[in-house]
């Protein structure tokens, strides 16, 4: 029994729970995990264990939460079916011998009460039964749980089973019950969960504000680890996305005849593509501008040609990763040569993507009425924009809602101390989702930043469209008057429409969907279909050139290699060497 401030209720708990197993076995033990209490719990389930040889009490002086008192308590534990219950009781205890009894002889190695199926007999508040639910949702969608509720606290474990899950459970506090369930069912353990009669036991120990956000944290964290880490490491995974990105390419080209692709790439002018590459060589120290902007107002002064160089190197990586997963690239150089803190890396990272999407539906949005005259976006093209123009509207909402918030309470003396819950590791992702929203807010939310990234920003993406619109100019066959009003909106509405697909990263660099989307939309202006694919490859082929380009220099003059920034390993960021880097680590130790 995990037991925080029970004084008035510990006694009559355990009673009861020893008359019930007195019914099941004549082998037990009760064993109150006592955490932290300061109401007297401490003094009462000692005399308890003094009155009974079958309690045993486990006393804490310090709250270490719910997660770590259990993993303490089965470890001193001599049972081979290992339960715990919550010391309301707010599960009946007729249920006790079934939860028993499915571990002990009916072949399941976990075993779980639950409030949430459907012939399950549950009451409590609408808020706490609202969250819940929510919550598990959340746990069956992202970690492919196939149990209706992961929280009930009436539990039954066979030890071996148990023991050999019990030091992968990185959770201490409320989210310890998910973790094990999960990664229970994930490892193929049998697990039974059945109905039960629950009523809410009054008082709680969960703050619904502070534990919501932590266990949505843990919900994406598990996720990483089980799913995502993995997802697109090694040469394998790589190589089956860049299959699907020639694959893609392949197809259309197929559909549009490769013959006639071939002739029209053979007409496009040299002079004006070699123009295009040199126009686009200009957005990257704007680039690193706008990068120098954002962490200026963070406190931290690089270099212009160091900044530049990192956007390099990360954009290469997310040229041969999928899923943008190379910013990891630039987090990991900007604390690795210039030791910036992992909360700065990636607010300034956050911000800059967030103005990227500000910058290119702006530009959607204006060029879509631009053009709106001359043609009719299909529906998918007005979802992307729609889509992309509701998330800013939302994030900055949040951010400013957040922000006022902060500043509210910086002016209240009493809530100028953080509060802590107790548990460790909550805490630390308290502490660094606080700092990373305040960081966000200062270039964010601030009118003088805002408008000087969202400037910084239009100007790189106008660079981006300008290389485009050199591309198309360099076809003779277009066959369209590029300088009228509808084609230069045209062309700043594929280039928006083409980047604001790359938020949905499906293939390296996405190669594929950037060329189907420029296809479609320069097909909406009359440019034939083969010409427009044409146009979308070479105008890729161009900005993918100049990034691999720039990212294997600036590689060199960092004294880095293409393994160490291609590297998906999380430990990299904490600054753990990853197996065959210790020779390019050990290079910059001078």
């Amino acid at each position: 029994m995990p037991a925080y401030n029970e004084a008035a209720r510990i006694e009559n708990t355990v009673s009861i729970t020893a008359d019930t197993l007195s019914k099941i076995t004549d082998c037990f033990e009760i064993i109150i995990a006592e955490d932290g209490s300061t109401d007297g719990t401490d003094r009462i389930a000692a005399g308890l264990s003094e009155r009974y040889n079958y309690v045993i009490h486990l006393h804490s002086e310090e709250r270490q939460g719910r997660g770590r008192a259990l993993n303490r308590a089965f470890k001193a534990a001599s049972g081979e079916v290992l339960c715990y219950i919550d010391v309301d009781l707010a599960t009946d205890m007729k249920y006790l011998e079934k939860l028993v009894r499915a571990v002990s002889t009916g072949g399941y190695d976990f075993a779980t009460g639950s409030r949430m199926m459907p012939e399950s007999d549950s009451r409590r508040p609408f808020k706490r039964e609202f969250a819940s639910q929510g919550y598990n949702f959340l746990v069956r969608l992202f970690l492919h749980s196939k149990l209706y509720d992961h929280q009930c606290g009436f539990k039954a474990f066979r030890r071996e089973a148990l023991f050999e899950l019990l030091d992968e459970i990185k959770n201490q506090h409320w989210f310890w019950d998910t973790e094990l369930l999960v990664r229970a069912q994930h490892k193929g353990y049998r697990v039974l969960e059945f109905p039960v009669y629950w009523r809410h036991g009054g008082s709680s120990k969960v703050n619904i504000v502070k534990d919501v956000i932590g266990m949505g944290s843990e919900i994406f964290r598990l996720w990483w680890e089980l799913f995502a880490a993995g997802l697109f490491t090694g040469k394998r995974k790589i190589l089956l996305t860049a299959l699907l990105a020639l694959l893609i390419l392949t197809l259309i080209a197929t559909l549009l005849g490769v013959s006639e692709i071939l002739e029209n790439a053979r007409q496009a002018s040299p002079r004006t593509l070699t123009l295009a590459f040199l126009v686009y060589c200009i957005s990257w120290p704007l680039r690193g501008v706008r990068f120098q902007q954002i962490l200026k107002r963070l406190g931290n002064s690089f270099g212009l040609g160091f900044l530049t160089g990192s956007i390099f190197i990360s954009q290469s990586a997310n040229v041969v990763l999928p899923a943008r997963i190379g910013d990891l690239s630039r987090l990991y150089i900007l604390k690795k040569n210039k030791g910036l803190a992992l909360t700065t890396g990636l607010s300034s990272l956050t911000v800059e993507r967030v103005f990227d999407i500000v910058a290119i539906t702006l530009i959607a949005v204006l060029a879509s009425s631009g053009a709106a005259s001359g043609l009719e976006l299909a529906p998918w093209m007005e979802s992307l924009i729609r889509f992309s123009g509701i998330a800013v509207i939302l994030f900055f909402a949040a951010l400013f809602s957040v922000s006022f918030r902060e500043e509210s309470l910086k002016k209240k003396p009493e809530n100028k101390i953080q509060e802590k819950t107790h548990d460790r590791h909550l805490d630390k992702i308290m502490d660094f989702v606080a700092s990373f929203i305040r960081q966000m807010s200062i270039v964010a939310v601030r009118p003088g930043a805002f408008a000087a990234v969202l400037a910084s920003s239009l100007l790189i993406w106008g660079t981006d469209i300008l290389t485009c619109f050199l591309v198309l100019k360099s076809f003779s066959a277009a066959g369209t008057d590029l300088s009228s009003t509808f084609m230069i909106s045209l062309v700043f509405l594929a280039v928006a429409i083409g980047n604001i697909a790359k938020i949905f990263p499906i293939t390296p660099g996405a190669i594929g969907t950037y060329e189907v989307a420029l296809t479609a939309v320069f097909g909406l202006g009359g440019i034939k279909p083969e010409v427009g694919f044409t146009v979308a490859v070479l105008d890729h082929i161009i900005k993918n050139s100049v990034t691999l380009l720039g990212g294997g220099f600036a590689i060199s003059e960092l004294g880095l290699r293409w393994q160490e920034v291609l590297s998906t390993d999380p430990n990299l960021l904490k600054g753990e060497k990853q197996p065959g880097m210790e020779k390019s680590i050990k290079k910059q130790e001078p």
